[in-house]
């Protein structure tokens, strides 16, 4: 631990000195108006499958007045029906006090949940929650001074949804829950963030620290009493004329303030009980509810903080592939920018200012556990290559190849790696 630390603050020092006297190399505020249209296929284990579309606008106009308001909307169909909208950067006190809204509702979906939180697991050792009337409600509401080098923020969420059903990792149908069950969270995260970068989009020198804390309070007389702390810093040096080397640090841990039921008979019984009653349960369909038990248990002893695996960290592996009370993650990529420009382009489907054309090449690696003292006993990484579009509006169109011990993802995604929901 002492050897990491010593690093991380040599690693912060050299960058200190490198950016002393920065300032930002654009406005932070920027009103160019970007836009995106694209198709979404979309296949959900044990959900179905169907199409999407997206559409993305940055800094909308009205007739004559720019604006730095965003607005994203997404249509389902098929499967699973339902919409995404949100919108983002409403000035309630212009370059100061900006407020975020989103809203989510779908008839259905699913969720991988993993039997084994272990780094070594199986990574077919999964079963798959289908979920019915999906619906997510809140926003984020963010104090920014400093051109934007400094923000204080809170982030508030409702979610109501339902289990319908147990499905194995084949899709096999293994509990149905007839009325499915519902459950409510509310989740509520505050942080700060500190951003000695010369640039918040596409930084090319300095250094970004943030902190989040989230509540994480029971939501039935079974589940644990928690929160969760997240430190995630990344520092950019410079390199060649307009090139960066971008090192990141990721730390969340879960801190439990009353613990749950940690009885997993008694969880398995409570479910059986639920479920088994009325109609007699298949072994299939015991096993499935003992599964369950299994991971209720963990996490009612321990708490879930963040996860590894996904468009943004471990990027060879499945979303959500590695979780636990303890995620620790280092990373590092070169950003080769070939193109330094403003160039505007519309190609009817997409339209913004083009302001880099960029060769990344990354390493990264992870490790999560139930207790801090087992961090990094087991360890998974990944490396890859990507190519990313930054443009003028905000917008970062990002491609990347990455492999791993568990084979090879693609990620197609609208941000750099390594942010937070601070950011």
């Amino acid at each position: 631990m002492l050897k990491k630390t010593l690093i991380f603050l040599i690693i912060f020092f050299v960058t200190a000195a490198s950016v002393s006297g920065l300032e930002r190399r654009r406005d932070q505020f920027t009103t160019d108006f970007g836009y995106l249209l694209a198709p979404i296929p979309y296949i959900l284990p044990g959900a179905g499958a169907g199409f999407g579309l997206l559409g993305a606008f940055n800094n909308i106009p009205f007739g004559s007045t720019e604006t730095t308001i965003d607005l994203f909307v997404v249509g389902i169909s098929g499967n699973v029906r339902g919409t995404i909208a949100g919108v983002t950067d409403l000035p309630l006190w212009p370059e100061t006090l900006l407020l975020d809204l989103t809203t989510v509702r779908f008839n259905k979906g699913s969720q991988k949940v993993y039997r084994d939180r272990k780094m070594d697991s199986d990574p077919e050792n999964f079963f798959i929650t289908e979920l019915a009337d999906t619906s997510l409600g809140g926003g984020r509401l963010i104090l920014t001074l400093f051109d934007r080098m400094f923000e204080l923020f809170t982030i508030q969420y409702d979610i109501n949804a339902s289990t319908s059903a147990i499905r194995d990792n084949e899709e096999n149908l293994l509990v149905e829950f007839d009325p499915p069950q519902k459950f409510k969270v509310k989740s509520r995260t505050d942080g700060a963030q500190i951003d000695w970068t010369d640039d918040r989009v596409d930084p090319r020198k300095g250094i970004r620290l943030v902190s989040t804390i989230s509540d994480r309070p029971p939501a039935d007389s079974d589940a644990p009493d928690y929160y969760v702390q997240d430190y995630n810093v990344s520092t950019y040096l410079p390199l060649l004329s307009s090139s960066t080397f971008a090192l990141n640090w990721f730390r969340s841990g879960a801190f439990v303030r009353k613990q749950g039921n940690t009885d997993q008979t008694s969880l398995y019984n409570k479910l059986i009980s639920e479920n088994c009653t009325v109609k007699t349960c298949t072994s299939a369909e015991e096993a499935a509810l003992l599964d369950q038990a299994k991971v209720a248990k963990t996490n009612n002893q321990y708490g879930t903080a963040g996860s590894l695996g996904g468009a943004s960290r471990l990027r060879s592996y499945a979303g959500g592939r590695f979780s636990g009370a303890q995620v620790e993650f280092r990373g590092a990529e070169f950003r080769w920018n070939l193109t330094d420009e403003n160039k505007p382009f519309d190609l009817l489907f997409i339209r913004d200012v083009r302001t880099g054309v960029q060769l990344a090449f990354f390493y990264e690696e992870g490790s999560v556990a139930d207790t801090s003292e087992q961090l990094w006993d087991e360890k998974r990484t990944s490396q890859g290559a990507g190519v990313r579009l930054v443009t003028s509006s905000g917008f970062v169109y990002r491609f990347d190849l990455a492999t791993g011990q568990e084979g090879r993802e693609v990620i197609l995604f609208v941000d750099y790696p390594w942010g937070t929901i601070g950011q």
